[in-house]
C-alpha cells in the first residue's frame, strides 16, 4: 500500500513539473491572441478584455502561469473569444 501512495505521489510531482513550463509558454500566446482580437475596439467589452490581459501578464511574469491562463480565459470570455491553445 505503502509502495502504490508513494508511486501516486511521484507521477503527480512529475506531471507537475512538466506541466508548469508547458502553461509558461501557453500564456503569452493567449495573452497576444487577446490583444489581436480587442485590437482598436473601444467597447466596453473590449476595454475589459484588455485589462484582464494586463492582468494575466502580470501574473505570467510573477511565475502564476495557472492563474494567468484562467484571467486569459476570462478576458477572451468577455469578447466572445475562443482562444488557440498550444
Amino acid at each position: 500500500m505503502r509502495r502504490l501512495i508513494t508511486g501516486i505521489a511521484t507521477g503527480a510531482l512529475a506531471l507537475g513539473l512538466i506541466a508548469g513550463p508547458a502553461l509558461a509558454t501557453q500564456c503569452p500566446l493567449l495573452i497576444k491572441q487577446i490583444n489581436d482580437a480587442a485590437g482598436n475596439r473601444l467597447d466596453a467589452a473590449s476595454a475589459q478584455a484588455k485589462a484582464l490581459a494586463a492582468e494575466a501578464d502580470a501574473l505570467h511574469k510573477a511565475g502564476k502561469h495557472a492563474d494567468s491562463v484562467k484571467k486569459a480565459e476570462e478576458a477572451a470570455k468577455a469578447i466572445g473569444l475562443k482562444l488557440q491553445m498550444k
